[in-house]
């Protein structure tokens, strides 16, 4: 292979039920995979991008029944309706995998049909407690008590038993789970008990924020049970190939999505219907470091964390057998996602979202009464990836004014004006403020260390301080004061130049957040083709070249101010 091949990286969403348009939770995380996926391609990576719909479900069903329509016309309707959604964000996926689709269950089907004839895969019967909403099943520790004539929850006791008005919900739909006994079969998850132990152990990083892979760790070592993998009453989803009367139960089927969009890829192109294979996606080859990350949300991390490595781990036969033991080796990586990132939950003005108190945001709507900028900022800079938050929606305009209507948007509006006032015919040309410049290299290096490390937030607090920094530059220098003596002429160039460099830079930071405005901004500062370039993926050339600045006419005011409303 050449030398100088792009080392692959490819990111997931989940895949969301297709039973509803997609809500802010959705956009959070559709955000920050659609971030990242832009950093890693402006920093040269061959970089891919799935989202998708997971359609064998009970709950699409259901819906499809309560609209009085065909199940797969309902879901063709639903599937379109998300694109819509994240072709409106401008979310630049690379594939958007339906689990209809016939590539899918060619898969699905392929891994059930391994998994079985290895022995990973057996029939039992199954009685337990099983939530429609989370298509899960539960243990009783996994339930709350709710009272309902008051709907307040609390931790199942046993000083309370349930009675007319208490009863066992599930936490995070409030619904009493279905009671279920049916023949099912169960994927062996015990076998690999040792080996998923292993492959933490030498594996820290593997899930993100580190207390959320902790959960992880203790609920591994608590001792693993082995998980029911099909339906016998429900009719919908892709047929067991060793028993067409069960289909796949969703989780089995739904994981799969990941390794589906690599062995009948799009080939990077969303529209694309003719797949190819590049497996080379996620089985990695020898000769380069490629990466796998799924984000995820923190009440579906089991899955992603446990169920879904040691499905890998059977059909790829990612193990080593000592004594009747699977043990993990270095080199089953090969076959394995490298991070799983596990976003929060948040909360509006402090308080759950709910239709009763009107505080639902509709991404598509709240973007277009504000802007999808001022919804992107507030998301990825208002709380850590992983932590729970509240978006708070008037502290959301305020930071949006501040930030990128007053600090980078007047800062902008100054070095265009003033550099016109210079009138240089052949362009501002001088060398940045070493004292700015070594506050750049400090906060360029944090810049790219949070962002190879998913860090958004901080990539975005580094770039607003050294604006900060900047501004203050300005302002204590006074170019448009210094204009006036014609002696000043070269120091005025220099004090020009540092202001219309930094935000080069900080263009740059930016452009993975806000691509559209960035290149408006690259625009306005005489700054050619640069959207372009950068997607080619010419950041590091970027970076370090040399710029003439010609800037010849006012560009339009990137960010507009909202008022906040009483």
């Amino acid at each position: 292979m050449s030398f100088f091949m792009k080392e692959n990286f490819y990111v997931t969403t989940p895949i969301y039920y297709g039973n509803g348009l997609p809500h802010v939770g959705h956009f959070y995380s559709s955000t920050i995979a659609n971030t990242i996926f832009r950093y890693q391609k402006i920093a040269g990576k061959n970089a891919r991008f799935t989202t998708g719909i997971d359609e064998n479900s009970q709950k699409a069903v259901i819906k499809a029944e309560e609209a009085g329509v065909p199940i797969m016309d309902y879901l063709d309707s639903m599937a379109a309706e998300h694109k819509k959604v994240w072709d409106h964000f401008d979310f630049k996926y690379t594939d958007f995998i339906r689990t209809t689709s016939d590539r899918h269950h060619k898969v699905v089907q392929d891994v059930l049909q391994k998994c079985f004839d290895k022995g990973d895969i057996y029939e039992g019967e199954y009685e337990w407690m099983y939530c429609v909403g989370c298509e899960s099943f539960k243990k009783d520790e996994d339930l709350v008590f709710r009272n309902k004539t008051s709907w307040d929850t609390f931790p199942v006791s046993d000083k309370v038993k349930p009675s007319e008005n208490i009863e066992k919900v599930c936490p995070d739909h409030l619904t009493a789970p279905d009671k279920i006994k049916e023949k099912n079969y169960f994927f062996k998850l015990t076998k690999y008990q040792t080996w998923m132990e292993e492959f933490y152990q030498q594996n820290p990083d593997f899930v993100e924020p580190g207390f959320r892979f902790n959960e992880v760790i203790a609920f591994t070592k608590r001792g693993l049970e082995d998980f029911s993998i099909s339906r016998e009453t429900n009719t919908f989803g892709i047929s067991l190939p060793f028993d067409s009367d069960q289909v796949t139960y969703v989780w089995f089927d739904a994981l799969f999505n990941y390794y589906t969009s690599c062995v009948a890829s799009r080939g990077g192109d969303k529209n694309n219907e003719d797949f190819v294979d590049e497996r080379e996606f996620w089985e990695k080859p020898e000769w380069e470091n490629g990466k796998i990350l799924h984000v995820v949300w923190k009440d579906i991390i089991r899955f992603h964390a446990i169920f879904w490595p040691a499905m890998l781990a059977s059909y790829f036969d990612l193990w080593e057998e000592i004594e009747g033991v699977l043990h993990y080796r270095k080199e089953d990586n090969k076959y394995l996602p490298d991070n799983i990132l596990a976003g929060g939950f948040f909360t509006v003005d402090g308080q759950k979202m709910s239709k009763t108190i009107g505080n639902v945001i509709e991404p598509m709507e709240y973007s277009d009464k504000y802007s999808k900028d001022l919804l992107t900022l507030y998301m990825l800079s208002a709380f850590p990836i992983g932590n729970d938050g509240d978006y708070n929606r008037v502290d959301a305009i305020q930071n949006f004014n501040a930030k990128m209507a007053n600090n980078f948007g007047n800062l902008l509006n100054r070095a265009v004006v003033l550099t016109m006032k210079l009138g240089l015919e052949n362009g501002l040309q001088s060398e940045i403020n070493k004292e700015i410049f070594k506050i750049q290299e400090l906060y360029l290096w944090e810049y790219n260390n949070s962002m190879k490390n998913y860090d958004l937030k901080h990539g975005l607090d580094c770039t607003f301080k050294f604006l900060d920094a900047v501004n203050l530059y300005v302002t204590q220098t006074e170019p448009w004061t210094l204009m006036k003596d014609e002696s000043k002429s070269e120091e005025v160039q220099e004090i020009m130049y540092t202001i219309c460099e930094s935000l080069r830079q900080v263009g740059m930071n930016l452009f993975p957040y806000f691509p559209e405005k960035m290149a408006e901004m690259f625009a306005g500062l005489g700054l050619e083709n640069y959207s372009e370039l950068l997607e080619e993926g010419r950041l590091e050339e970027l970076r370090n070249k040399k710029e003439t600045f010609k800037i010849t006419q006012k560009c339009p005011i990137l960010f507009q101010k909202f008022e906040i409303e009483e």
